[in-house]
């Protein structure tokens, strides 16, 4: 398998043509390996990642990623009302997996458990407290089976035990694969190369 990479060339982002958010920036990732992107509030960490899933087209400037796909970790928990967590996790894994019910839910259930919630697969998202739905969006991201792993903020609305326990989790989930992480706490980037961002 190829390793997977993000490569950034001379890109530059704006919303509003008066006030760009990232100006001729210049980076490469490459895996496996982690990478904690550091900065104040409005440098424009969660622009590079969206940039670098694809999710938006830089206003200038060219991007570069590996073939395949790509598991990303909202800061917003975006689980599916309608669905139970159970179901939930399950929209992440492979086609040929979900199509047989009872191996998906399995397979949920394990991820599931993997973060601390062994007993909530039945459940619906409306049922789960914030740190819950948290970790329940942890679960769906991981099990996404992608050579690239990028999460904006996961850790947000977890306590200090939970938070430190899914970062572990994280980091043994990310070996062999590319993890880009947006983070606040200088101490998620322990170990990992860290790029920092400042405003434009």
């Amino acid at each position: 398998m190829n390793k997977p990479f993000v490569r950034v060339h001379d890109v530059s982002f704006a919303y509003d043509p008066a006030k760009p958010v990232l100006s001729r920036v210049s980076l490469v990732f490459d895996g496996p390996g982690e990478d904690a992107l550091l900065g104040p509030s409005g440098c424009g960490k969660k622009t590079l990642l969206r940039l670098c899933a694809g999710l938006i087209a830089p206003t200038s400037g060219q991007i570069e990623r590996s073939p395949g796909p790509v598991a990303f970790c909202f800061q917003e928990d975006r689980l599916l009302p309608w669905y139970t967590v159970g179901q939930n996790v399950a929209l992440a894994l492979p086609r040929d997996v979900q199509r047989d019910r009872e191996r998906a839910a399995r397979l949920a259930e394990t991820w599931l458990e993997r973060v601390g919630l062994p007993d909530v697969a039945h459940m619906y998202p409306s049922e789960l407290s914030g740190g819950m739905k948290r970790r329940a969006s942890l679960a769906r991201a991981l099990a996404y089976d992608a050579p690239i792993l990028m999460m904006d903020e996961p850790f947000r609305a977890l306590d200090e035990q939970a938070h430190a326990d899914m970062l572990r989790l994280v980091r043994a989930c990310a070996q062999g694969r590319l993890l880009l992480l947006v983070t606040h706490d200088e101490r998620d980037s322990s170990g990992m190369q860290a790029v920092r961002l400042s405003p434009p």
